[in-house]
C-alpha cells in the first residue's frame, strides 16, 4: 500500500496499476471480496477521466468497428489489453530529422501496401524502439496509428505477468492473436519486462519460457497489421528478440532545436510568458527529454503568472539545482538573463547560476561590448 501511495502521489499511472493488480491477487487468494470491488474501482470505470488514456473504448461502438471485448486475465479479471480508439495524442511531437523521416516512411510504406504488394514486396511489420524514457517513443506508436486510421492495442502488462505458473504465456498468445483479428498497431510497451535475456542465473525458468513465447509469436506475426515494441533498457533484451524485427529505431534526447521548436509549439504566438524564457529553459533542460522538458515549461509559465519574473526566476534556479552537467559558457548565459531580465542583483544571479560574481561581470561586459 505504501508504495502503491507514491507510485499515485507521483503520477505514475503504469507503475500503480502493477501494484493495483498485485493486491488484487493478493486478496484473492485470503478468499477476500474487497478483490473484485477493487478490480471495478479501478479498471472499470464508467467515464474514464479527460486526460486519462482510456481502458476499455473497445467495449462501445468506435468509428474503427471494433466492438469485441479484449481478452483479460483469467485471475484478476482484468482487460490484458488497453484499447485507444482513436489513439491519444495529448501534445506536439518533434524529433531529430533523420527519426522524423523513418517514422514518416514507415507511415507511407503503410498507407502503399497496395502499391508495395504489385512489386512483391510488403511494409515493415515489426519496429523495436530504442530510447531513454520520455522521449516519445509511446507518442510515435500513437502517431503512427492515428496517421494510417487504426486503434492503438497497447498490451498492458500489469494485467498480462500472472502469479500463476504458464498464465503469462497464454496471456501473451491471447493478446497476439485478438490483434491478429483486426486492423490495429499492437504495442509492446517495455518489452523488456518479459523479454530479458535468458542467460541469468537468478531465473527460475518462467521467464525465460516467456521469451520463447514471444520469440514465436513475433515469428507467427503476419505483418497485415504493425507490431511495435519499445524499451528504455535495450541491454538487458535477450539478443535473439533483435533479430525478429524489422527495423530498429532510436530515440535519442532531443536537442536544443528541438526543445525550442517544441516549446514554441506549446506556447503559441501570445503566450504569458516572454519568449526569453524559452531560450532559457532550453539552456537549462539540454540534457532532459521531451516531457521533462514539457513539465519544466509548464511549471515555469505558471510561476509567471502567479508570481512574475521574481518567481519565475526561482523555478529556474530550482531547475539549475538538480543538474550539475550544465556547461559554464550555458551558466553564463543564463546568469546574464537572471540578472537582465528577471532583475536579479549580479550577487544573486551568479549564485543562482553557479558562476562566480567576476565570471558574470566579465560576461556582462562582453555583450555590451557586443552589443554596440
Amino acid at each position: 500500500m505504501v508504495q502503491l501511495s507514491r507510485y499515485a502521489v507521483r503520477g505514475d499511472t503504469e507503475r500503480a496499476r502493477v501494484q493495483i493488480v498485485r493486491l488484487i491477487r493478493s486478496l484473492r487468494q485470503s478468499g477476500d471480496s474487497l478483490a473484485d470491488e477493487l478490480r471495478q474501482a479501478a479498471f472499470e470505470a464508467d467515464e474514464p477521466a479527460p486526460a486519462a488514456l482510456p481502458t476499455r473504448t473497445i467495449r462501445r461502438a468506435a468509428p474503427t468497428g471494433l466492438t469485441a471485448p479484449p481478452p483479460i486475465d483469467d485471475e484478476t479479471r482484468v482487460d490484458i489489453l488497453r484499447v485507444e480508439d482513436p489513439p491519444q495524442i495529448d501534445g506536439p511531437m518533434v524529433c531529430q530529422p533523420e527519426l522524423t523521416r523513418s517514422l514518416d516512411r514507415i507511415v507511407a510504406e503503410r498507407r502503399a501496401s497496395g502499391r508495395l504488394a504489385k512489386a512483391g514486396l510488403a511494409p515493415a511489420k515489426s519496429l523495436l524502439f530504442l530510447g531513454p524514457p520520455g522521449v516519445g517513443k509511446t507518442m510515435a506508436a500513437r502517431q503512427i496509428a492515428l496517421q494510417i486510421q487504426v486503434p492503438l492495442l497497447v498490451v498492458d502488462l500489469a494485467a498480462l505477468i500472472s502469479s500463476l505458473l504458464g498464465r503469462t504465456g497464454n496471456n501473451l498468445k491471447q493478446a497476439f492473436a485478438f490483434a491478429q483479428r483486426r486492423p490495429c498497431v499492437l504495442l509492446l510497451d517495455e518489452i523488456d519486462a518479459i523479454g530479458k535475456r535468458r542467460n541469468d542465473d537468478s531465473d527460475i525458468g518462467e521467464l525465460k519460457r516467456l521469451v520463447t513465447v514471444l520469440l514465436q509469436e513475433l515469428d507467427l506475426w503476419s505483418g497485415k497489421n504493425l507490431l511495435i515494441a519499445a524499451t528504455n533498457h535495450p541491454e538487458l533484451l535477450d539478443p535473439a528478440l533483435y533479430r525478429r524485427f524489422d527495423e530498429t529505431l532510436r530515440f535519442p534526447l532531443p536537442g536544443p532545436e528541438q526543445l525550442q521548436i517544441l516549446g514554441q509549439q506549446l506556447m503559441g504566438r501570445q503566450d504569458v510568458l516572454p519568449p526569453e524564457w524559452l531560450e532559457l529553459l532550453v539552456r537549462i533542460d539540454r540534457r532532459r527529454s521531451h516531457s521533462d522538458f514539457v513539465r519544466d515549461l509548464n511549471r515555469l509559465r505558471r510561476a509567471y503568472v502567479l508570481g512574475g519574473r521574481e518567481e519565475a526566476a526561482q523555478v529556474a534556479a530550482s531547475l539549475l539545482s538538480t543538474d550539475a552537467h550544465i556547461a559554464i559558457e550555458d551558466r553564463k548565459r543564463i546568469a546574464v538573463f537572471l540578472h537582465r531580465y528577471a532583475n536579479l542583483p549580479q550577487r544573486e544571479a551568479s549564485t543562482l547560476a553557479g558562476v562566480a560574481r567576476e565570471t558574470l561581470r566579465t560576461a556582462l561586459k562582453a555583450e555590451d561590448t557586443d552589443g554596440r
